[in-house]
């Protein structure tokens, strides 16, 4: 059941449950309140009426109850033995026999207050003789009793068909107009709920114009940025294995090219070593390339525990000194001027960003270069410069830097293996820890690394 439909019967329902419980509220008010009134009311009209038609000569007395009678009032009128009836008949006419004597003995009869409580409002609207007024009256020296009610049917025979068209139509056209509310209600959420379905076949070009101040306008606006959001990430997902495939492949076609080469019969020593070392190589990368992997997806699935305190100028000492073979080997100079410092993180993940930091300025600076550090601190945070005289980067290659396996342009860093995921993990980590970095470079100028952090 759509919920349309839903809306409708909801709506339906509601209308229903309301004109029932407004019903038995409306029956008791009048059980309660309106029914001993209505009775007073009309034992006042009653007893005038005996005291005029005593007042009346004898030969007036039946064109008075006859007037009284074309006037809307049921009159019943009676000395014990022989009954007159004026106006309209009552539908029932038993009594109790009681209650005639009583009345020809002078006391009031309060029928309509005394009427059987009933579901209905039969108070007011049963046609009964029980469901009357009846008061002493005199005729010609003879007691009699009268018997009154209003003549409901004659009072409300103009007005019954007034207040039932009434009721009617109010009921057709409420109904009309609740139809009509509910489906602008529920036309923006049906177009929600196709462009939700198309999200599942990765579809997001459905459009979508829902132009309200409502909380449904404020949901199809939520909805249109998540709808956004999830593309970008769809389309970052397909990027990101297709680079995967590509990076991983590419190693695993070398590795298996050599070691085919490896097989062959008649290659000599020098050659198998210098195939083993590929092979070698080849694995490290790959290797590389599934840890760093890891480390994203760490950052996927779990916010990490930023709780120790780093001392980060011994973080860089420890990371410099590990490098050191790699400094050598090119022949760079290094200087570093590094004010203690202390942060609160998590000192795994910080310790691989001085790694991998450091690592790139050594890949891209040209042997016999020189790498220069900078730690320094203020109250609130601490500054980490990283200054490198290598190849550097263009314009539009610093902006794309920090992307996931970006590398810069291929005909100047062909010679540089990587996998493209260092500063993008660089990135994600620095951000965890409520900090920033910048890239500043020109190409054959160096690059300048800047990354700030927030102190304890």
């Amino acid at each position: 059941m759509s919920l349309y439909v839903k809306f409708v019967w909801f709506t339906f329902a509601t209308m229903l449950v309301s004109s029932i419980i407004s019903f038995f509220a409306m029956n008791t008010y009048y059980d309660q309140y309106l029914k001993a009134e209505n009775n007073d009311k009309n034992l006042a009209i009653a007893t005038s009426i005996a005291e005029f038609a005593e007042s009346v000569p004898a030969d007036q007395i039946e064109a008075t109850f006859q007037m009284l009678g074309d006037a809307g009032y049921q009159l019943y009128v009676t000395d014990g033995d022989t009954v007159n009836r004026y106006g309209a008949k009552f539908r029932d006419e038993t009594i109790d026999e009681a209650d005639i004597q009583q009345v020809l003995q002078g006391d009031a009869f309060n029928g309509i207050r005394e009427f059987p409580r009933e579901t209905f409002v039969t108070g007011f609207f049963a046609n009964e003789l029980e469901n009357s007024i009846g008061v002493p009256l005199e005729l010609n020296g003879e007691n009699h009793a009268l018997f009154l009610r209003p003549d409901i049917k004659l009072l409300f025979q103009e007005l019954r068909f007034l207040f039932g068209g009434l009721a009617v139509g109010i009921i057709i056209l409420s109904f009309i107009g609740m139809l009509l509310v509910a489906r602008l209600l529920i036309q923006p959420i049906t177009k929600l709920t196709e462009a939700t379905e198309k999200m599942g076949t990765e579809t997001f070009d459905v459009p979508l114009s829902i132009n309200r101040k409502d909380e449904i306008g404020r949901l199809a606006d939520q909805f249109v940025t998540m709808r956004n959001r999830v593309e970008q990430s769809t389309l970052k997902r397909k990027e990101f294995v297709h680079n995967v495939s590509h990076d991983i492949q590419s190693p695993l076609h070398t590795i298996q090219s050599y070691l085919s080469l490896l097989q062959k019969i008649g290659s000599n020593e020098e050659e198998k070593k210098k195939y083993a070392d590929i092979i070698q190589e080849e694995t490290t990368h790959l290797s590389l390339l599934t840890n760093q992997l890891l480390t994203l997806a760490s950052f996927d699935k779990e916010v990490q525990e930023l709780s120790e305190v780093i001392s980060i100028d011994q973080q860089i000492r420890d990371t410099l000194s590990h490098l050191r073979y790699a400094f050598d080997e090119k022949e760079l100079g290094i200087s570093a001027q590094l004010a203690s410092v202390n942060v609160k993180g998590n000192a795994v993940l910080l310790q691989t960003v001085w790694e991998n930091l450091l690592t790139n300025a050594i890949k891209y600076s040209e042997p016999g270069g020189a790498i220069e550090l900078s730690l320094s601190s203020s109250p609130k945070e601490m500054v980490l410069e990283i200054r490198d005289e290598g190849i550097g980067m263009s314009a539009e290659e610093t902006v794309r830097a920090f992307d996931r396996f970006y590398r810069a342009d291929q005909a100047r860093v062909r010679s540089v293996k990587g996998s493209g995921l260092g500063l993008a993990i660089v990135k994600e980590i620095v951000e965890l820890h409520k900090g920033s970095i910048e890239i500043t470079s020109s190409p054959k100028a160096g690059t300048t690394i800047h990354v700030v952090l927030p102190r304890l």
